[in-house]
This record gives C-alpha cells, structure tokens and sequence, in this order.
C-alpha cells in the first residue's frame, strides 16, 4: 500500500474541503469566500507559488477554522 504524502501546505481547494467538513457543517465555505477573509483578516497569509497559486500552512487554516466557527456559528 502505498504512503499518502502530506505537504507542509494546502491549496485552496483543499482547504475548502477542510472547512466544510469542520463545524459547522451546514455552513459551506468556497474559494471567493476564502479570498474575501484574507481581505479582511490580516492573520490569514498564504503563501503564492506557481503563477501566484495559494497555500495555505497549518496555523492559517486553524485560523479559517475559527473564523468560520465565529462567523456561521456565533454570528
């Protein structure tokens, strides 16, 4: 059985379906979603590589996690 390798970083699209498995469920989050929080969340900095394609280390989508909590759950 091949190892699953696991990048120190996550595209965006990972980290989309990262947050819509985290709480809450019922609230979906999508790339424009996450671009927009980087506007206004200056703890949010994803690195660009490759024709400026983000990705995301561990400690910024813990961040998105609460992020999204405090919004879609506590409003």
């Amino acid at each position: 059985m091949p190892v699953k390798h696991f990048s120190a970083y996550k595209t965006i699209g990972e980290v989309v379906e990262i947050l819509n498995n985290a709480e809450p469920q019922k609230a979906k989050i999508n790339a424009h979603t996450l671009r927009f929080w980087e506007t206004q969340f200056n703890q949010i900095k994803p690195k660009l590589f490759n024709n400026d394609r983000r990705h995301y280390e561990k400690n910024s989508i813990e961040v998105l996690k609460l992020i999204k909590f405090l919004l879609k759950s506590e409003g």
